[in-house]
């Protein structure tokens, strides 16, 4: 079931990369219902100053909502998938303008994503390497 659960994560991001951040908000309550289960945990970044957990649908709609709200630009775009069982590891560069400073930033995202029957049970986003690999097992 691994193979299939990183050709799930591969198509439902690779049909989101490019994709504007208007047509993205758009896109993301219909999204949400078909690929999330009904009690999904939303973990951002702990590292995060603004960290925050979510459940359920509508929360991960708000996640997605307030973050997309501090770009005036954004953007992702994977650059690697990595099956680690129920877990789906992305490594995804993200880019964007502030919305407020109008400074433009690049960083790497990692994103351990677990599935379980047929969608996504816990999302849990990192910008730190080590960590994404610790979650999934991977450390050294």
């Amino acid at each position: 079931m691994s193979r299939e659960n990183v050709e799930f994560v591969e198509a439902l991001v690779g049909g989101a990369a490019g994709i504007d951040k208007q047509a993205l908000l758009a896109a993301l309550p219909e999204v949400i219902a078909r690929t999330c289960a009904a009690d999904i945990e939303w973990v951002e970044d702990p590292g995060r100053a603004d960290h925050r957990v979510y459940h359920g649908h509508e929360a991960v709609q708000r996640s997605w909502e307030r973050w997309l709200g501090e770009w005036g630009e954004y953007g992702f775009e994977a650059e690697r998938f990595v099956d680690c069982g129920d877990d789906v590891l992305v490594v995804a560069r993200e880019s964007g303008r502030g919305r407020t400073s109008g400074a433009s930033v690049s960083a790497l995202n990692y994103a351990v994503i677990t599935m379980c029957d047929g969608k996504i049970a816990r999302y849990r986003e990192f910008y730190d390497e080590a960590a994404a690999l610790e979650a999934v097992g991977l450390a050294e």
